[in-house]
């Protein structure tokens, strides 16, 4: 389960950069404030092993304009994890985008799509890796500004 944050982290930043943003342009008053600690759960989902895993998360996040550093997300037991994320661009909804990539592992090739934003004061990412030779996947994660 570690050597998971370590791939998780790519496809993370991949979502988080996959908005096109708002233009050079746009008012920084339209971008939505998402500075704060951020605290929840993150749910873990692999359906071929029949295991589910719900792990309490933080991380905290600062702004400039559109451009947003999320610190790691520090899944605690039973996870134990720590995911990093960095920067993102957030657009004037809130939103951090979608991606899709490949991701190669000792085990074979995942097909990853994620998509996530911010919500209110909710942060919110959800991502999906499948694989023909690896155990899939399903991450969500739900943090709420404290």
């Amino acid at each position: 389960m570690r050597n998971r944050a370590f791939w998780l982290a790519p496809l993370v930043f991949s979502i988080a950069c996959g908005s096109d943003g708002p233009s050079l342009t746009s008012p920084s008053n339209s971008i939505p404030n998402v500075t704060g600690n951020y605290s929840g759960t993150t749910s873990l989902s692999f359906p071929e092993l029949g295991q589910n895993l719900s792990c309490a998360t933080t991380t905290s996040v600062t702004q400039s304009g559109s451009t947003v550093s999320i610190a790691p997300l520090q899944l605690g037991s039973p996870c134990s994890i720590s995911v990093p994320v960095g920067n993102a661009t957030i657009d004037a909804t809130g939103s951090l985008g979608s991606s899709t990539m490949t991701d190669t592992e000792s085990c074979g090739v995942y097909n990853m799509t994620g998509s996530g934003g911010f919500f209110g004061k909710d942060l919110r990412l959800s991502i999906n890796a499948t694989s023909r030779t690896c155990y899939n996947f399903n991450m969500t994660v739900n943090l709420s500004r404290r």
